[in-house]
């Protein structure tokens, strides 16, 4: 797999922590994750290591090898966590720098590989649930492709084929491993609630979604759409109704996805005859609206974001270039099926998970 495809699944198979309020407790969870990705040739703005966190769906902190230090990418993230910390994240950092350059080696030499543009992946984090418990997450990828990850029942490694095999059996042989599960099970889980603390006002924000319905006409039948977007919390229930009834078998519906500011979109579609259209609404429901709201095609239905269209993004040919960017600007989306810096064949003087 090329780079640029493996870039792509990247972009379209990352992290989206669920939203959720400020507090722990019945109805309540939160989410820390970190998205890291590197590749086997960097170049000018496509860096050999790049690192992004996410907090219950919102950018907290970046880190790449060409800035050499991790940065706050919230307001209140920097103004809450003295240097000390960001000293901390900075040399986690760049002590994967050195990992990732032995692994990319011996990973490539086991596929017998010599081209250029390999990836390593990896996603992880942790999840305070709404009952107060908690559980890690590690998934990882090479080339786009599943590698290594971790079954959070039993806390045991699984490998996909021979070369993973060898690498999970380097990583259970030293300490990663051991250093892996202390960060997903205590260290993850400490700065999360920590973290959520200093952002309770950001987390427990109600935004409510703008929403506009349309229709296309095509071989006699008419499809309607309901799309809405720049909504916070993430949850939401978009259908369609026929003469006051949910008609949830004949709607097809598009995933909860993130907008770069923080926001979410999603839509519904449904086929109609033409001459029943004005039988059919879209009905919304989110934390943010005092009651289940009812959209029609042809009527005005923005709710709280005026005209703003952050929704409906059509992703560009993806190149290195626009790599850092897109990385940055979009939310990735929790799928189980990516990514993946491997254990450290030794433990070296502090490793991301001590």
């Amino acid at each position: 797999m090329g780079l640029r495809r493996a870039l792509g699944l990247g972009l379209l198979l990352g992290v989206l922590s669920w939203a959720a309020s400020g507090e722990w407790g019945p109805g309540r969870s939160h989410s820390l994750r970190y998205f890291d990705i590197a590749v086997s040739e960097p170049s000018p703005g496509v860096p050999e290591l790049m690192i992004v966190g996410y907090l219950d769906g919102n950018l907290i902190v970046h880190y790449d090898s060409d800035m050499g230090r991790a940065v706050p990418r919230a307001d209140w993230m920097e103004k809450n966590l003295d240097g000390d910390h960001w000293d901390t994240l900075t040399q986690l950092g760049q002590s994967q720098q050195q990992i990732v350059r032995g692994n990319m080696d011996r990973v490539r030499g086991r596929y017998n590989q010599s081209g250029r543009g390999q990836t390593l992946q990896r996603v992880y984090g942790c999840d305070i649930l709404e009952d107060g418990s908690t559980r890690g997450f590690y998934q990882t990828a090479y080339d786009g492709q599943d590698f290594i990850d971790l079954d959070t029942n039993t806390m045991t490694l699984t490998a996909t084929d021979t070369t993973a095999r060898m690498s999970k059996r380097e990583c259970e042989a030293g300490t990663g491993f051991e250093q892996l599960k202390h960060f997903l099970g205590d260290t993850c889980v400490e700065w999360l609630r920590k973290y959520v603390s200093y952002g309770r006002t950001v987390l427990e924000r109600k935004e409510p979604p703008t929403v506009r319905v349309s229709g296309k006409e095509a071989d006699g039948l008419l499809t309607l759409y309901c799309r809405a977007y720049g909504f916070y919390l993430r949850p939401i229930a978009v259908s369609w109704l026929k003469g006051g009834k949910v008609r949830d078998q004949e709607t097809e519906r598009g995933s909860v996805a993130p907008n770069s500011d923080g926001t979410y979109y999603t839509w519904a579609s449904i086929e109609a005859r033409p001459e029943e259209k004005d039988e059919y609404r879209c009905r919304v429901e989110h934390a943010s609206l005092p009651e289940p709201r009812l959209f029609a095609w042809g009527e005005p239905g923005g709710l709280g974001h005026g005209e703003r269209w952050t929704g409906l993004v059509t992703l560009p040919l993806l190149t290195p270039q626009l790599l850092p960017s897109l990385l940055t600007g979009f939310i990735l989306q929790a799928l189980p099926q990516l990514v993946a810096l491997l254990c450290p064949r030794s433990s070296p003087s502090r490793s991301l998970w001590d």
